[in-house]
This record gives C-alpha cells, sequence and structure tokens, in this order.
C-alpha cells in the first residue's frame, strides 16, 4: 500500500510539473509571437485542504438483528491540484486522507464497539469554473480502505470495504482572493458492498450489504 500511495503523488507531482512546464512554453511562445497561437492559456494551482466529512450508511442486516450503524463525523486532509485550460474548464485531481468511525450496538447480545476506517481516496473532478465559483463533478478513485473492529475478545475483525474501486463526487466551491478554498461536495458510489459483523470467535459472524455516502466540507489554501 505505501507502494501505491508514494507512485499516486509521484503522478500528481509529475502532472503539476508538466502542467508547469507547458503554461511557460505556452507563455513563451505567445511572448514571442504576440498571439496565444490558438491554445487556451494553462495555467495550474496546487494547495493543501483539510475539512470534515459526514458520513450515513444503509444496510440491510438479516431479520431480527438488533444491531445498528450508526456512522460518525469525519476528518480528511490532503492535496490538490488542478490544470486550468482557459478561463471555465479545469481538470482537478487530488489525494485525501479521511479518517471516520462507525458506532456499533447491538443491546440484545450486550455488544458495543467502534468501527475505525482510514480510507485514501483520489479524486479526479472535472471543473466548471466562472470568477470565484467552481461545480465540480467525476470519478473518485479508492486506494485503501480498511475499516476494522475488536470483538468481546478483543480480537481484531475487518468489517469490508466502505467504498468501492471507483465512486463518484459533484459538489460547488468557491475561490477567494484567488487563494482561499472552499468546497462542499456529496460522495457516493454506484454498488453496495459486502460487509460483516462477529461478536467473537464462538458466534456466527453476519454477512450483509451496505451503501454509504457523505458530505464533505473542505477549506484549503492555494499556492
Amino acid at each position: 500500500m505505501k507502494e501505491r500511495i508514494f507512485t499516486i503523488v509521484a503522478l500528481l507531482s509529475l502532472l503539476a510539473g508538466t502542467a508547469f512546464a507547458q503554461s511557460d512554453n505556452e507563455s513563451g511562445r505567445a511572448r514571442r509571437s504576440g498571439s496565444g497561437g490558438g491554445f487556451p492559456r494553462i495555467r495550474t494551482e496546487w494547495g493543501i485542504v483539510a475539512g470534515v466529512s459526514y458520513p450515513w450508511m444503509k444496510y440491510d442486516l438479516p431479520e431480527g438483528s438488533a444491531a445498528t450503524l450508526n456512522a460518525k463525523m469525519g476528518y480528511s486532509a490532503g492535496l490538490h491540484i488542478g490544470i486550468q485550460f482557459g478561463n471555465t474548464f479545469a481538470i482537478q485531481p487530488e489525494l485525501i486522507y479521511t479518517y471516520s468511525t462507525i458506532r456499533v450496538n447491538d443491546p440484545s447480545a450486550e455488544f458495543n464497539t467502534k468501527i475505525k476506517a482510514n480510507t485514501l481516496q483520489v479524486p479526479i473532478l472535472f471543473s466548471f469554473r466562472m470568477a470565484f465559483f467552481r461545480i465540480n463533478v467525476g470519478p473518485v478513485l479508492t486506494l485503501m480502505d480498511n475499516p476494522s473492529y475488536k470483538d468481546r475478545n478483543g480480537e481484531k475483525v475487518m468489517f469490508g470495504r466502505l467504498y468501492p474501486t471507483v465512486s463518484y463526487a459533484a459538489g460547488v466551491g468557491v475561490c477567494l482572493l484567488n487563494h482561499f478554498l472552499i468546497d462542499l461536495r456529496f460522495v457516493s458510489r454506484f454498488n453496495k458492498t459486502t460487509n460483516y459483523l462477529s461478536y467473537d470467535a464462538a458466534t456466527d459472524g453476519t454477512e450483509f450489504k451496505t451503501t454509504t455516502h457523505s458530505v464533505q466540507l473542505k477549506v484549503g489554501f492555494l499556492f
């Protein structure tokens, strides 16, 4: 997994560097020729973002189960890159880490635990921009998603993925004074995932399907 993270960071860095170089080359040609040469002006932005994530879940536990799953607010931080073509269109790749928890409670079995989830995602958004206002939509690639919890005996149990490999995001944002970014987005998925709940090794576990959505609010600073 570390190798995947390093690869993604390297690709994002290379992408930003290529865009900077291309923008400089286009600007240089425009200065020499006195025009833009018919190409849209390319500029880049990069920065850091952090915020909160409010998730909720739909799940289909077997009939008769008294267990409830309550997703709690999570926290996220990451790297933002924007490659803008002309005045209205940009490609916006990001690298976002999110930590969140889910409270599991089954009063009939006297079982209560907390699922801890560490998620690493790469949104690749298509951004339509007008002045300081932005509309963003695109796929989200999940590189790491390993929620787990402890059963009655303190043994670690893997809950199963919260997000599939490919999800999607849509939202709006504003950029103030060319540096301060505020972003609100909805993240969801196209299909359900299979999850697993077990109270201890002496009892049979339960497999069930879940659907996870989240609303994310981030603020950032662009360099």
